[in-house]
């Protein structure tokens, strides 16, 4: 669908909010105000990819070559080089870390899986996703970037998946929308005793995911809990040339409510 196809589409969208004798005037404009920003962010989308191209423009994946869609998360930011920034300074010291296998589960249309690939020449990555658009884009970005033999796209992770991959000197990126309460599991899996845990925790969805999953995980791994933080467009040179609102609706990432992060280290004393 082009831009103008989108605009007409979000139009007639507009037009049956204002129909809607069963909504309030304000969920009406609290809707309207979502379909704008929607549209805008497009266009933001096609000024940013006319000016640099599908290719990431800064953070720790800059120079990823893309693909033009994303599945379940917000594309723009990526491309900019904003994405999870709160993530940024864990994955510029993976390099240092020796890992052989990262397990992503969650992986979308591979922004972490092929980005991980690239950044670690030596890595392979098992890539999860229950969605097959999500698998479908992730092997076509592994192809884009070159790193297809390294990176093994799966559909859903199991316990028994999970069970037969966690070993030492491998790392566990989780981002699936809940279910890391069931996964990371230590009495289920426990070979996540000997690997490094990185998971997003949804406490949008069960507000006491963050608590449980470091619960299980005190005894064996050093937790840090990364919040969300504020974004500074002068990081990212492909914004620097933007008004402030286009700079600021390029970087949103439209996150339904609180979704921190954990690093887990698994302990000196766990064998790796």
């Amino acid at each position: 669908m082009d831009v103008a196809q989108f605009a007409q589409t979000i139009l007639d969208e507009i037009t049956r909010r204002l129909d809607d004798t069963n909504s309030s005037s304000c969920d009406k404009l609290d809707r309207i105000a979502y379909l704008t920003l929607a549209y805008r962010e497009v266009l933001v989308r096609s000024q940013v990819t006319a000016q640099h191209g599908l290719v990431v423009q800064g953070g720790p994946f800059a120079g990823l070559k893309y693909v033009d869609q994303s599945v379940g998360s917000a594309l723009l930011p990526k491309l900019i080089g904003s994405y999870e920034a709160e993530l940024h300074r864990i994955i510029e010291q993976l390099p240092a870390c020796q890992y052989t296998t990262i397990v992503n589960i969650g992986c979308g249309e591979g922004y972490y899986a092929v980005g991980l690939a690239r950044l670690l020449p030596s890595v392979q990555v098992i890539a999860f996703d229950t969605a097959e658009q999500a698998q479908a884009l992730c092997r076509a970005l592994a192809e884009l970037n070159g790193v297809a033999e390294r990176v093994s796209v799966r559909g859903e992770c199991t316990i028994k998946g999970l069970r037969e991959l966690c070993r030492p000197h491998t790392l566990v990126l989780c981002d699936c929308e809940g279910a890391e309460l069931t996964l990371l599991e230590p009495q289920a899996v426990p070979g996540l005793a000997h690997c490094d845990v990185l998971v997003e925790l949804h406490d949008f969805l069960t507000p006491s995911i963050s608590s449980q999953i470091g619960e299980r995980f005190a005894a064996t791994h050093e937790v840090e809990i990364l919040p969300h933080g504020g974004r500074n467009p002068a990081d990212y040179p492909a914004l620097r040339s933007c008004d402030q609102f286009v700079q600021l609706l390029a970087m949103c990432e439209f996150r339904p409510g609180p979704t921190p992060w954990a690093l887990m280290r698994a302990k000196r004393s766990v064998p790796r």
